[in-house]
Order: structure tokens, then sequence, then C-alpha cells
């Protein structure tokens, strides 16, 4: 019995350590019965604001002195148990813990089978982003930063 105990600690490190790779590898994720997975981040002046799926709005993030825009680009594709249903915007978090909200709301999302979406975030010069969090799901921002 003795030697269960440390087994099964081992046992749940591992499978900690699993879901967190799985979190972080650039795989897709299973969110709502949405396939999304990040494609992209890079830093822009400027960014249509165009919300998920992309539709008609025409509004422009235009950077601010000691700011810059962060384009974090997700790929989405509906799968077969998806329903309908409300989601939050995405949120991104920087190195230091800070959270960043985006103005891309993401609307009426089964209506296209695939698609590709940009979520724009301000964030002061330099700042590193680690994670994006859609609903239940994070993804790792930090290997796509440069």
């Amino acid at each position: 019995m003795r030697h269960i105990r440390p087994l099964f600690a081992i046992l749940a490190v591992a499978a900690l350590a699993a879901t967190a790779a799985a979190q972080s590898d650039g795989k897709p994720q299973t969110v709502n019965g949405l396939q999304i997975a990040v494609t992209g981040l890079e830093r822009a002046d400027k960014a249509a604001l165009k919300d998920c799926p992309p539709g008609t709005n025409t509004v422009n993030a235009v950077q601010r002195p000691g700011d810059e825009l962060a384009v974090v680009t997700v790929s989405v594709k509906v799968l077969p148990e998806f329903k309908p249903t409300m989601m939050k915007r995405p949120t991104a978090a920087a190195n230091d813990g800070k959270v960043y909200n985006t103005s891309v709301q993401l609307v009426d999302v089964g209506s296209v089978p695939q698609y590709s979406c940009q979520f724009i975030y301000r964030v002061p010069q330099g700042t590193k982003l680690k994670s994006l969090q859609i609903e239940n799901a994070t993804f790792d921002l930090a290997a796509l930063e440069k």
C-alpha cells in the first residue's frame, strides 16, 4: 500500500504536465464544438477590428504612442457537435500577469464552416504575451513571440 500512494502522486503530476503540454503545444483545442488553433501572432501599426467570423465591420485600430497592437490569428472549424451559444471575448495575458481585452466580438460563430479571425490587443510597447484565453481553453502565445 505504501508504494501505491507515491505512484498515484507521480501519475497525477504526469497527467497535469500532459494537460499543460496540450495547452501549449500549438495543437487545436475544442471549444463549444469549435476546433480552434492559434496560427499567428504579429505586431502592427493598425489593424481591422472585424468580428469573428469576419463580417462587414470596417473600424480600424491604430497604434498610439507608447502602445502597439498585438494581432493574434486563430483558425476556426465548426464541428458537428457545435451548438449556438453566446461566447465571451477572448483575452490575452502577458508575462507580467496583466490581462488585455479585445474589442473583436465572437458573433454567429457557426454561420460559416471554417474561417480565420484576428483578435487585436492594444498593449504597451515591448509587452510579451503569454497566453490567449477563449472560454475554457488556454492557448500558448509565448512560443510565437519573437
